[in-house]
């Protein structure tokens, strides 16, 4: 197998962005294959509405490598990459997880071509994946192009996005069969050793040079590794990759007296399907009258209950009369967190190009150009999130 040299820097957004269905999807990708992904995800716009082509330059897949071999090689990886296919689990009718779910097949790309004359791959997304890479309004998960393309490995690519899907809460459990289903593991990994020491201590090694170092714990029923606890420092810029509407349902459950650690399993029953957000909003909401009313004491140990238990839920799913007021107020908070978030996401672009991105990428006034593009940008969306 050709050593590919690490690449440079990329030319793309420095951030990425992917619906947690998407993240928590079975698939496997190679090593080539997971730079292209990266790399593909970086064109896609916050406001990109369609797919378009997209090219990526061999150079930014492999670096600047003269071997005789990059031809095949890369050949190869496209020639897979476009076969490629996502396990995406579905939710009952109901909106909840089922014991037997459902799994729909989806293939990745409509189309893939190497134009080795030209030193380029073309490649398109398939129209099926839309809704978990265009138009994101919640439960995605953001993070740092340039932090992804440290690791090496595609299963340690895998457990990064696993991760930083929780990294408000600093810490994850997956069972092991779960995990391994979603890499898309075979029968070589049966055995603990060769999965931990192939799998998660490799994973341990290369994101400890990233963002997101971590640590596990291994839990057992008996002898046998039945879960595996991630354990990471909490990143609270996360939060607001998951806001819905202005506060977003983590704030309000914080200044309810709720712990992140409790959190994390309320985020657990959220991603399952158990119920929305809005039931959320609705136990804060009934809680909170009930302490008024002096019949509730603790009001963050109740909400916990109503939330895990969801004794309320049959009051919520009542239906309910909506007003076309009602209705214009929550167009108008949605579209106020996707300026917001689309704020966010510059000045994070502006901080990357104004600190961090390289002379290369950005020589001589093109960083003050690029720079006061992001600005304007900035400014315009500010403008129409105060109107």
């Amino acid at each position: 197998m050709m050593n590919l040299p690490s690449p440079p820097l990329p030319v793309s957004v420095p951030l990425v962005v992917q619906h947690n269905a998407l993240i928590n999807a079975r698939f496997l990708f190679g090593p080539l294959e997971t730079r292209l992904f990266l790399h593909l995800l970086g064109r896609v716009g916050r406001d990109d509405t369609h797919f378009s082509l997209c090219r990526v330059e061999v150079s930014e897949l492999i670096g600047e490598s003269s071997s005789q071999n990059t031809y095949k090689v890369v050949r190869d990886a496209v020639e897979k990459f476009a076969t490629r296919t996502l396990t995406i689990e579905q939710l009952s009718t109901n909106g909840r997880k089922g014991r037997q779910p459902d799994f729909v097949v989806l293939p990745l790309l409509s189309i893939a071509q190497y134009r080795g004359g030209e030193g380029a791959v073309e490649a398109r997304f398939n129209d099926a994946v839309m809704p978990y890479l265009l138009e994101l309004r919640d439960n995605f998960t953001k993070a740092q192009l340039t932090e992804l393309l440290k690791l090496k490995n595609p299963y340690s690519h895998r457990i990064y996005w696993l991760l930083r899907e929780y990294a408000a809460f600093g810490q994850r459990l997956l069972s092991l069969a779960e995990l391994k289903a979603m890499l898309k593991l075979g029968p070589g990994y049966d055995r603990w050793d060769n999965f931990r020491t192939r799998i998660l201590d490799r994973a341990q090694e290369e994101l400890a040079a990233t963002d997101l170092p971590f640590t596990y714990e291994a839990l057992k029923q008996g002898r046998h590794v039945t879960d595996i606890k991630f354990v990471f420092a909490p990143v609270k810029a996360q939060l607001p990759a998951q806001v819905v509407i202005e506060d977003g349902w983590e704030a309000l459950l914080l200044a309810s007296g709720i712990s992140l650690k409790s959190m994390a399993k309320i985020r657990t029953q959220l991603d399952a399907g158990f119920y929305d957000e809005g039931y959320i909003r609705y136990v804060v909401a009934t809680i909170r009258s009930q302490v008024a009313a002096g019949k509730v004491k603790k009001e963050g140990g109740a909400v916990f209950k109503a939330l895990t238990d969801g004794y309320l839920l049959a009051d919520y799913q009542k239906p309910k009369p909506t007003t076309s007021k009602g209705r214009a107020t929550a167009s108008s908070n949605r579209q106020q967190a996707k300026l917001k978030s689309e704020i966010d996401d510059l000045q994070i672009s502006l901080r990357w190009i104004l600190n961090e991105a390289p002379d290369a990428l950005y020589p001589g006034e093109k960083r003050g150009e690029a720079a006061m593009q992001i600005e304007h940008k900035i400014t315009a969306l500010t403008a129409q999130l105060t109107a």
